[in-house]
């Protein structure tokens, strides 16, 4: 199955959307890391959890998980 121009580009949109928040999110983490307990970097933990859920996020945009209709 292929995806039609204006799925892709609302799919991008999507991944883009989700990055920009997460990257916001850990930003702010950051520093409220350093503010409260600078040294131990719990805001790993974060970044460790969302990563595989932007990979995912990404790989459905990219229409990885579309069964094909004709074949099975």
């Amino acid at each position: 199955m292929t995806l039609s121009p204006e799925e892709r580009l609302r799919r991008s949109r999507s991944v883009r959307l989700h990055v920009i928040v997460a990257l916001f999110t850990l930003l702010v983490l950051i520093a409220v890391n350093a503010v409260v307990s600078s040294r131990y970097p719990w805001w790993l933990w974060v970044l460790i959890a969302w990563m595989p859920l932007i990979g995912a996020h990404t790989a459905w945009a990219m229409g990885l998980f579309e069964r094909n209709k004709e074949g099975s």
